[in-house]
């Protein structure tokens, strides 16, 4: 169980939701005030569902079963990729992890247009010191030859593989990530991270000669799978949780654009509800970062998503040590609270749905609940978070 600072984000948290996700007429505010007394510690206790003695409450008379909604996919089908809501061609691809991969993401010479990113299932994009982009991509449906450049990990990473169950690969780390978070977690444990700071290096890590060092590592995904092979890490996870459905159950507000601010940079995502490069059904959102189309260095496609999602979550710097020192600038490591939950406004087929975003146990799915407690589905296809803090603006159109 989290600490009681967790509790009290969790209610300051659930406070926000009321305020600015209750009304469809107008554009919701972002959550301003921040919540008392974080805690900056790392999470690595497995989850204690297995524990706990359930009650057993006497059996009801149960009403007749709701007639299914064939809007909403059936996630238990063999071929259908519990992370897109899509059908795979091959469904043994489906009996490994997922494999999240650190990118750079920055105005730097050699970072744009990075490589692989439009085969993501998720993309999830933060902030790092200097409020700086950058990126976690989650691949499991498809698998690119290559995925680049890859940076080193943050504090963030501790979370999304266990969200995912997944592999985790990465340039390296500050010896403050390593020994405070990664190097203790399940993760590490189980020989899921992969990395050159732990010895891994070709095939699974190279160096391209498309951009300057240190923007031009890039990951063999599919060497990373093999090895996890060899390892034995690489088994089939539950990744259970998410709902999709073909079209939204209720109805938004209509949105056409939506820009997020990390530091000096804004990112712009358009809806075009001509586009299919995001999913199987037509509708997606275009992604434009410095003013410019951002694209994909392998195909040269517009990076797109089915499903917008902005998750807002606490954030406060890590004392223990310097994630970046470089004499004039100096910046702590920076813990991201994505668990217990939080505010959430996720975009599809043209239209906003707030809600909260929900994550209790290390193992749980990121999941996304209406403000009645009802589930909101996701669009079949891509999707990419948008991680900010509590009081981030955002604009919408």
């Amino acid at each position: 169980m989290r600490t009681q600072s967790c509790r009290s984000i969790l209610v300051i948290s659930l406070m926000f939701v009321a305020v600015f996700l209750g009304a469809c007429g107008g554009n919701p505010a972002s959550p301003t005030t921040q919540p008392p007394g974080p805690t900056a510690r790392p999470i690595i206790k497995p989850t204690d569902r297995a524990t706990r003695t359930p009650s057993v409450p006497p059996s009801p008379t149960l009403p007749p079963a709701p007639t299914p909604d064939n809007r909403v996919i059936d996630l238990t089908a063999p071929d259908v990729n519990p992370l897109t809501g899509e059908k795979v061609s091959d469904p043994a691809i489906l009996n490994r992890r997922p494999l999240a991969i650190k990118i750079g993401d920055s105005l730097e010479t050699g970072v744009r247009p990075q490589a692989g990113t439009s085969f993501a299932d998720w993309v999830f994009e933060h902030e790092s010191e200097g409020r700086i982009p950058r990126w976690t991509a989650i691949f499991y449906g498809r698998t690119p030859d290559r995925v680049g450049g890859t940076r080193s990990c943050r504090i963030i990473d501790n979370e999304i593989p266990a969200i995912f169950k997944s592999l985790l690969a990465c340039s390296g780390m500050s010896g403050g990530t390593r020994e405070f978070y990664l190097k203790p977690s399940d993760i590490h444990q189980e020989k899921r991270f992969f990395t050159p700071d732990f010895g891994d290096y070709t095939p699974m890590f190279y160096r391209s000669d498309s951009a300057p060092i240190p923007h031009n590592l890039m990951v063999v995904p599919a060497e990373i799978w093999k090895e996890a092979d060899q390892r034995g890490s690489n088994t089939k996870p539950d990744l259970s949780g998410l709902t999709f459905s073909t079209e939204p159950l209720s109805p938004g507000r209509p949105t056409s654009e939506l820009k997020v601010k990390y530091g000096s940079e804004t990112e712009l995502w358009k809806y075009d509800a001509a586009a299919a490069t995001c999913g199987s059904i037509a509708g997606c959102w275009l992604r434009w970062s410095a003013g410019v189309p951002h694209t994909d260095a392998l195909n040269g496609q517009q990076l797109s998503a089915a499903n917008v999602i902005v998750v807002y979550a606490n954030h406060v710097e890590d004392k223990r040590y310097l994630e970046e020192d470089h004499g004039t600038f100096q910046a702590f490591g920076l813990q991201i609270q994505i668990w217990n939950e939080g505010p959430v406004r996720l975009f599809r087929d043209g239209q906003e749905f707030g809600g909260k975003w929900i994550r209790i146990d290390r193992g749980d799915m990121l999941t996304f609940v209406d403000p009645d407690g009802k589930p909101i589905p996701l669009k079949p296809g891509k999707t990419w978070v948008e991680v900010v803090n509590l009081g981030t603006p955002l604009e919408t159109q």
